[in-house]
């Protein structure tokens, strides 16, 4: 079976878990038998071709007004304008049909399309290629891609964002099979009118391979009492709920903690967060080695106020055998391990402290690092490479049905008359 693999970015251009499991799904179909082929944007060079562990990557040269992955601010206009462009870029969907023209795809898998536009769903379908989509984020249902503003997960799109994601709504009929990394973000789209014609929908979670060092530390790990070491990784931002973890330790005057926050954020929220709470048990360590972070605190709290499409961390922390707290938004609930069930309502910020208590408590069972443990195991990528290659034959399936409908009835009326 040939597939190619449409994602804005491939490695070793990197933003976020996307692009781990993209590489990690491209080079798994590869060691499965399977001829796998990429097509990325690059914001430098020009349009170039190469192989990376048995993938041939294409890399298309950006067509529109700017690079959106160079941190720089823009003009509202300039947004405006740039995503005005990115629904129907027609010189990136020339680079993209001459790629299928050339690689003749069994399959077409499609996920994040920031920069080569969803009009590569025209282009395939005239092609008649079959195709399947994985949503793992809201970029077709909101220019932002995360759904959240004045502090809250949007319940709905604004109108703003209707109007922009109208065109990717109608888009989205071609698809075939439509994929969420979570039930909530494949509901998400298809209560708001997305993959209407898809013949098929189901979930597939991002998959992780944690360091060959983290059973090692897992195994070391013993919670010996006193003040229990929390943790926070990632991005220190309003969205992430870098607040609401500050905001109720510091009215619980019964615990014993520490607490780091390993990651980047803008300098002015952490220099109000640093002056608001003027604690010597916070830390704010910037950007960290997730293994070097994870072992060295208890508990990982995932506190994220806006809807996390999956919550890639909450496995890695796993691996290390560390309970994770985390809130109850977007596809994060999904991932936490069923039998702790350290879900804190973030409605009732309150909860955090209790479920806290509760992960206190866990860690004085001396096999749950264990457990854990085999729980990150199930987001291996195996599991995701086999689950992908029978939605693919199932797209295949589908699209040989669609291709014989009007065949079927062309022949019954003659039938019928003879």
């Amino acid at each position: 079976m040939k597939i190619l693999i449409v994602n804005t970015l491939y490695y070793p251009d990197k933003v976020g878990g996307a692009e781990v499991s993209t590489q990690l799904l491209a080079e798994g179909l590869v060691r499965a038998g399977m001829e796998v082929s990429v097509a990325c944007a690059t914001g430098t060079g020009m349009d170039s071709i190469s192989e990376l562990n048995g993938v041939k990557v294409y890399r298309l040269r950006n067509a529109n007004l700017y690079w959106p992955h160079r941190p720089k601010k823009r003009s509202r206009v300039a947004r405006f304008a740039w995503h005005a462009l990115d629904v129907y870029n027609v010189v990136m969907s020339r680079k993209l049909a001459n790629i299928i023209k050339h690689e003749k795809p069994d399959v077409i898998h499609t996920s994040n399309l920031a920069c080569l536009s969803v009009d590569v769903w025209r282009v395939a379908r005239n092609a008649g290629v079959p195709i399947v989509h994985t949503a793992r984020d809201y970029y077709l249902m909101c220019p932002s891609t995360t759904m959240f503003a004045d502090a809250q997960p949007c319940k709905r799109q604004c109108g703003s964002c209707a109007l922009y994601s109208a065109p990717k709504r109608a888009a989205s009929a071609r698809v075939e099979v439509a994929i969420g990394v979570s039930r909530f973000v494949l509901q998400k789209h298809l209560e708001s009118g997305y993959f209407p014609h898809a013949s098929r929908t189901a979930v597939v979670s991002n998959c992780y391979i944690p360091s060959s060092d983290t059973a090692t530390l897992a195994s070391k790990r013993r919670y010996q009492g006193g003040p229990v070491r929390l943790g926070v990784l990632g991005r220190v931002a309003r969205d992430k709920g870098s607040e609401v973890v500050l905001e109720q330790l510091s009215a619980d005057h019964t615990l014993d903690w520490t607490l780091a926050f390993g990651g980047n954020g803008e300098a002015g929220y952490i220099a109000s967060l640093k002056t608001k709470y003027r604690d010597p048990r916070v830390q704010f360590l910037g950007h960290v080695k997730a293994n070097d972070f994870l072992s060295s605190i208890d508990i990982l709290i995932v506190p994220s106020i806006w809807h996390e499409p999956f919550g890639r961390v909450i496995v890695e922390a796993y691996s290390h055998g560390l309970p994770v707290v985390g809130a109850n938004r977007g596809g994060i609930p999904e991932v936490i391990e069923p039998r702790s069930g350290l879900v804190f309502d973030m409605d009732r910020p309150e909860t955090l402290i209790e479920k806290i208590r509760e992960a206190i408590e866990l860690l004085k069972d001396p096999s749950v690092h264990d457990r854990l443990r085999r729980h990150a195991d199930t987001f291996n990528p195996d599991t995701m490479v086999n689950a992908y290659l029978d939605i693919y034959r199932s797209a295949l399936g589908g699209a040989l049905a669609r291709s014989a409908e009007p065949v079927a009835a062309a022949i019954t009326p003659k039938a019928h008359m003879d």
